[in-house]
């Protein structure tokens, strides 16, 4: 797929037009639609096109990236001024049947990737609805450019992607703010050394876990009996830590399900 457009340049889309620019993708074959000014100042600075100002350009595939409440209105945008447009769906919540419904003849999807294929380290969900296997194929090729994608045969499974995983590097920079607030009081409050710690921190996390070993050996890697490590696990463990990160993964699921039944 030579040219695509971004429906809603968001926080998701430059995070996706990002890292397909990093993988070589052609800046200028990516287009967008968005009310943000913020978002054209760094769009252009990207190199990408705005679609406004390029209305008989060919789009190959749209991605709609809007909130849920302006999904439809765009949709229908996209349906009115091209003819048989290809659409892959990044909103949260909306079934695909709802979209089907209003035009039974559209190669429609959903997908959800996070924030991470910036870098090119993403995860994206899909769920096919009714593109063809050729298209598919080059759909998933596209995201593939930015990380893993999933390809779920179950529209449900969406949902639980969204809360575990779109929203997931939001848990992990939450949880983060913990180690930056200690840090910050021995390394005397210097932002860039504390910044080079936690990413240190985080690529040995990395490459111990694609080392295949079990969760439960690495924490025993780690913790010395009577130890520092068990002595904060231990506190974890009365705090029931694990069980209130689950409850909160579990409410941005329900929610994930909640907005499906708003719209």
């Amino acid at each position: 797929m030579k040219n695509i457009a971004f429906y809603g340049a968001g926080n998701i889309s430059t995070s996706i037009i990002t890292g397909l620019i990093y993988s070589g993708f052609n800046s200028k074959n990516i287009f967008y639609i968005d009310r943000n000014p913020k978002n054209h100042s760094y769009l252009r600075k990207l190199k990408t096109r705005n679609l406004e100002s390029n209305q008989n350009q060919e789009i190959d595939l749209f991605i709609l990236a809007v909130k849920p409440k302006d999904a439809f209105e765009a949709y229908k945008e996209i349906l009115e001024k091209y003819k048989k447009p290809k659409i892959v769906s990044l909103v949260a919540g909306i079934k695909s049947k709802k979209y089907i419904k209003i035009n039974h003849s559209i190669e429609f999807l959903r997908a959800m990737p996070n924030t991470s294929s910036a870098s090119c380290n993403g995860i994206t969900a899909i769920y096919n609805s009714s593109f063809k296997k050729n298209n598919l194929k080059k759909v998933i090729s596209l995201f593939n450019k930015v990380g893993l994608v999933l390809n779920f045969d179950k529209e449900l499974k969406i949902d639980s992607f969204t809360g575990m995983i779109g929203s997931g590097p939001a848990y992990f920079f939450y949880l983060l703010k913990s180690y930056e607030k200690k840090l910050n009081h021995i390394c005397n409050g210097d932002k860039k050394l504390i910044k080079n710690i936690i990413v240190n921190l985080l690529q040995g996390v990395a490459i111990s876990i694609d080392s295949g070993t079990d969760f439960n050996d690495l924490i025993k890697q780690v913790a010395s009996k009577k130890g520092t490590t068990e002595a904060g696990l231990n506190t974890f463990k009365k705090n029931k830590l694990n069980k209130l990160f689950e409850d909160g993964i579990e409410s941005a699921i329900k929610r994930s399900r909640e907005i499906s039944s708003e719209y």
